[in-house]
């Protein structure tokens, strides 16, 4: 007849055995998808290191010219592009207001509310305050 302490010790070097069954299987899933990372990881570093490669090639500054030389007409600024210091407002003067037409009514335009358009506002001065070449703190005022 077999003691009940001996199937004590069986069952618990059973349920043991089979613990250490499973946590070997979830270790190896674990290791398996680390590896898979790792593989993944590595593809997308030398993805990345080509697309770095691809975008200094790209961005080459004689490439670049010669793209907006050929696809662009563009022609080398003229000084009577530049507005005159003459066509600047003075300081106590208001700006020309823009002169707004409203569209034309539309059936659906009753749904939409037209606003009345906004003059630009005199441009703000700034104080400007000394700076100190002094390695020195300054006291606030």
């Amino acid at each position: 007849m077999i003691r009940p302490t001996t199937v004590l010790w069986m069952g618990l070097a059973g349920a043991v055995g089979f613990g250490l069954f499973q946590l070997k299987h979830e270790v190896q899933e674990l290791e398996d998808e680390m590896f898979r990372l790792n593989r993944t990881i590595v593809a997308e570093q030398q993805a990345i290191h080509v697309l770095k490669a691809e975008w200094s090639y790209i961005n080459q500054p004689q490439r670049l010219q010669a793209l907006a030389a050929r696809h662009l007409d563009l022609q080398p600024m003229k000084p009577t592009q530049l507005g005159d210091l003459a066509d600047l407002p003075l300081r106590g003067e208001e700006p020309p207001t823009a002169i707004v037409k409203a569209p034309a009514k539309t059936p659906h335009s009753a749904d939409k509310k037209v606003l009345p358009a906004k003059a630009p506002t005199a441009p703000r001065t700034i104080e400007v305050m000394p700076v100190s070449t002094s390695r020195a703190p300054q006291e606030r005022r």
